[in-house]
């Protein structure tokens, strides 16, 4: 009998493949994670602060918009029309500031009578220093600056400028006088509870304030009814508080403001279905960029060309009939989305009235860029915005700072801005302030918000509120502030709604919060020295307030939430939203979501690249946060008048050191031309044409431009004619000068020794031990010995108006020199500059030295500095060793050795 062949039944055979496709996804899944950083997914779930744990973003502001549509359909037709007729109607309106507490110059505080306001209480939030100066008229003593209120939340903190008034304080200042509706707007942070008054022309308004109003912001907007109001007076009657962002708006009712628009333009073409076509303006002689706003008034604007009429025949809206309006035909508010045009003769683009939103995104790889089917799947709303865009590829040359890149835009002028000059870059703003395009566009009536992390404003990165300082938040200083706690509960109870149980029974009471105690206060004092450590150097960048993110795993996460946030109190106003999306690579979180859209995306080709995965889920994490920004400025009914500027850091793969990035410019209805052949744009031209483009004649090409900034315009220029403008550009120079000294004291006492500046005030003294004092704006005096056994790095810095081909006088050269006053003890031992010359072999009292003496002896450039202070150090060292073995040498006297040397900057 022949025997039997064994052969696999059908389930053995299922299993066996079934264990090898088990197996080969194993093996997949295992080569992909050790690629992809999956502890970075599992850190937003420790991190999560929401109840979306796999995306742990704040809900979109336009979710939230759909969120309330939905729970309209419980009212009437009637009644859901209406509301969105209210929103039509509020997007027509812009408050526009005319008067700016903070930036004019005729307000002052008076305290001709002082009262003790009741129940002070102790100011929690920190104050940093101020810069306005307040005064009294009638006391010249009296002088108060303005300051810097930071508001710690849990993820960010908000820097208002502010003033404090008192009991019996008053402020007064004069206001223009102008047509129309205006408005006094302001913030109230009360410290104490009492009563105010405010005097608009020949009406009055007060308000009483109780404890539940205490340690609260109160946003407070008042009509001045009396047209010709042109004084203001704020009176502090009993209480203490601070007032934040005050202005006086002037209500413009043409929200929607047409574009205009040339034939020349070479950015732009006119869109034909939203161009207004009016025969008593087809001139508009508009060379001048200073065109009042008034030429597109409502009354000046026929009935037949009127902004609802042009959007109701947008394609968007498929209405062919300019039906009136009715309850059943209100349009939707979200799908305004372009304003009417205006055709001009000028040769570029003025949208008068147009917010800008300026974003700084991380670094995307050229290749991803490229191509077009892998970047429109993994980044849709990038892609969206760049087809409806100008597109500046790879042109605009950057530096490989991200906070740089930041600063650069605000201070148009680049060579005042690298990092290793911050006192520089200080004195250069305050005294410039043209070239200050936040202060700029203030001047015009704009709200500037700056979102960043801290080191981007030369804040500490410490200014942010920590984990421990946020378990201090609404806690009380005192115990008496129980009370104020224990009202803020009941009110908070009392809005809560109970079901069930809890509406007859209180089965989950809250408690009161606990006063600080004795170790929280360290927590504090850490963190107010944090905030005030590099104040000093901080410039008067010009910004209404600063939301400063720490730069932790869910920074671009809570850079959107505080976009969100700052914009649903503020969509009614002009701003500029300057927002930094760039962080640290590591600190960029993608999501498992973005890990399968990154799979999907590569297709099969992700199990051979699994390196891929991890740049695409990185790109789809920054595109989100685009997306929800774009979401934003939608669901706040401002899309229509919002133009879009996004710088992309080009990620080049060809070894070579050079920092570009790709522009994305973006004006809502108008069409863009695709062939742009600009190279090496810096970010000035792009300032020069965002500023123009919104009617502020900025850039060294237009006519009326009445501002130092050095960019230029460039829709009004060819590729060909920036190059040969650019090339005519001269290069400004830095005339400051660092002074720097390296210090060994002995151990005997020796003689002080002074530094006498020729003119200019000397600024920034830094030191690490405490050695000198500044006596005047231009002396200081120097205390050698006074530390024992220590190295001494002290630095100054002067401004340097004389050139050294004029001068002959080594005084003059330096912007200075040494003196000392006769004395017992002896005078320190100078060396000077890199090749260590000894002050025997000079003479303080040349009638003469030519600039290139002082080359050899006396400058070190600014890449070596740190390297000549190592030379002297360690020059010092030597000698001390070589004296310590000669003790019996008599010509050997131990003397304290200062080395000094200048770097010209």
């Amino acid at each position: 009998m022949p025997p039997r062949s064994s052969r696999l039944s059908k389930w053995s055979i299922y299993i066996i493949i079934s264990s090898l496709i088990l197996l080969c996804l194993i093996m997949i899944f295992l080569s992909i994670i050790s690629f992809y950083p999956i502890q970075s997914v599992t850190a937003n779930f420790n991190n999560a602060h929401f109840s979306r744990l796999i995306a742990p973003w704040p809900m979109s502001a336009l979710e939230q918009e759909l969120l309330e549509r939905r729970k309209l359909r419980r009212y009437a037709k009637a009644e859901q029309m209406r509301r969105m007729e209210k929103q039509l109607q509020r997007m027509e309106n812009l408050n526009i500031p005319i008067y700016d507490l903070f930036l004019d110059a005729n307000a002052e505080i008076s305290n001709s009578r002082y009262i003790t306001a009741p129940d002070d209480t102790s100011f929690l939030w920190p104050v940093l220093p101020g810069r306005k100066v307040f005064y009294n008229p009638n006391n010249p003593n009296f002088i108060r600056k303005s300051s810097s209120v930071i508001f710690p939340s849990y993820h960010w903190s908000s820097i208002s400028e502010g003033v404090l008034l008192l009991g019996g304080e008053e402020i007064k200042a004069t206001i223009p006088v102008v047509k129309g509706r205006r408005s006094f707007s302001f913030n109230l942070f009360l410290l104490s509870p009492g009563s105010i008054r405010i005097n608009l022309g020949q009406y009055v308004w007060a308000k009483s304030f109780t404890d539940d109003d205490v340690q609260k912001r109160i946003k407070i907007s008042i009509p001045i009814n009396d047209s010709t109001a042109a004084s203001i007076r704020i009176m502090s009657v009993s209480s203490s508080f601070y007032i934040l962002n005050a202005n006086v708006n002037h209500i413009d009712h043409t929200g929607r403001s047409p574009i205009r628009v040339s034939n020349s333009s070479q950015f732009w073409m006119p869109n034909k279905s939203l161009i207004i076509t009016n025969p008593k303006k087809e001139n508009i002689n508009s060379n001048d960029d200073n065109n009042d706003n008034d030429e597109f008034d409502d009354d000046k604007i026929p009935d037949e060309i009127k902004p609802e009429e042009v959007l109701q025949n947008h394609p968007q809206n498929n209405i062919k009939s300019q039906a009136k309006k009715t309850e059943e035909t209100v349009q939707d508010p979200l799908k305004q989305s372009s304003n009417p045009q205006l055709i001009t003769n000028d040769s570029y683009t003025t949208a008068f009235g147009y917010n800008i939103l300026y974003i700084q995104t991380p670094k995307i790889s050229e290749n991803i860029l490229k191509n077009k089917k892998i970047f429109n799947h993994i980044a849709p709303s990038l892609s969206s915005i760049m087809d409806q865009s100008v597109i500046f590829s790879k042109s605009i040359s950057i530096s490989d700072n991200t906070s740089e890149n930041f600063r650069k835009f605000i201070f148009s002028d680049h060579n005042f801005l690298n990092s290793e000059n911050i006192f520089i870059s200080k004195e250069e703003i305050n005294e410039y302030k043209s070239k200050n395009i936040y202060q700029e566009l203030r001047k015009y009536g704009y709200n500037i918000v700056g979102i960043s992390h801290p080191e981007s404003y030369y804040f500490n990165k410490n200014i942010s509120d920590s984990s421990e300082f946020t378990s201090i938040y609404g806690r009380w200083l005192e115990r008496n502030d129980w009370t104020f706690a224990k009202k803020n509960i009941q009110i908070d109870d009392r809005n809560i709604p109970a079901s069930g149980l809890d509406a007859i029974f209180k089965t989950n009471p809250k408690g009161i919060a606990a006063p600080l105690t004795a170790k929280d206060f360290p927590i504090i004092s850490k963190y107010l020295g944090n905030v005030a450590q590099n104040i000093d150097n901080v410039p008067d960048w010009g910004t209404n307030e600063f939301l400063l993110i720490n730069n932790q795993d869910l920074y671009i996460p809570r850079v959107i939430e505080a976009f969100q946030n700052w914009t649903s109190e503020n969509q009614q106003s002009r701003f500029l939203a300057h927002i930094l999306l760039d962080t640290e690579t590591n600190l960029i979180r993608p999501t498992l979501k973005d890990l399968g859209k990154s799979i999907t995306t590569l297709g099969f080709s992700s199990i051979v690249n699994p390196l891929k995965i991890d740049e695409l889920a990185t790109v789809s994490y920054i595109d989100r946060a685009i997306g929800q920004i774009i979401d934003t400025i939608k669901a706040r009914k401002i899309e229509h008048r919002t133009i879009i500027f996004v710088l992309i850091p080009v990620e080049k793969n060809d070894g070579k050191k050079s920092f570009l990035a790709t522009g994305i410019f973006k004006i809502p209805g108008l069409i863009p031309k695709m062939s742009l052949n600009f190279e090496n744009i810096n970010i000035n031209d792009i300032s020069a044409t965002l500023l123009s483009t919104v009617g502020i004649p900025i850039g060294r090409n237009i006519l009326s431009n009445n501002n130092d900034i050095t960019g230029i315009m460039l829709e009004k220029t060819t590729p060909n004619e920036y190059q040969a403008l650019k090339q005519n550009m001269i290069p400004r120079k830095n005339n400051y000068i660092k002074y720097t000294m390296s210090i060994k004291p002995d151990e005997n006492n020796c003689s002080p020794f002074y530094w006498t500046a020729n003119s200019d005030s000397i600024f920034s003294v830094h030191s690490n031990f405490p050695i000198y004092q500044l006596i005047s704006n231009n002396l200081i005096e120097f205390f050698p010995c006074s530390i024992k056994n220590k190295y001494i790095n002290l630095s100054w810095y002067q401004k340097n108006e004389n050139k050294l081909e004029n001068n002959s006088n080594i005084e003059g050269i330096l912007g200075g020199s040494f003196q000392y006053k006769r004395s017992l003890t002896p005078l320190p031992h100078f060396y000077f500059g890199k090749n260590f010359v000894p002050s025997d072999s000079i003479s303080f009292y040349f009638d003469s030295m030519t600039s290139n003496n002082v080359e050899e002896i006396f400058s070190v450039d600014e890449k070596n500095s740190k390297k000549c202070q190592k030379q002297l150090k360690d020059s010092f060292s030597a000698i001390d060793t070589f004296e310590s073995k000669n003790i019996e040498d008599p010509s050997l006297s131990k003397k304290t050795k200062v080395g000094f040397f200048i770097t010209p900057l």
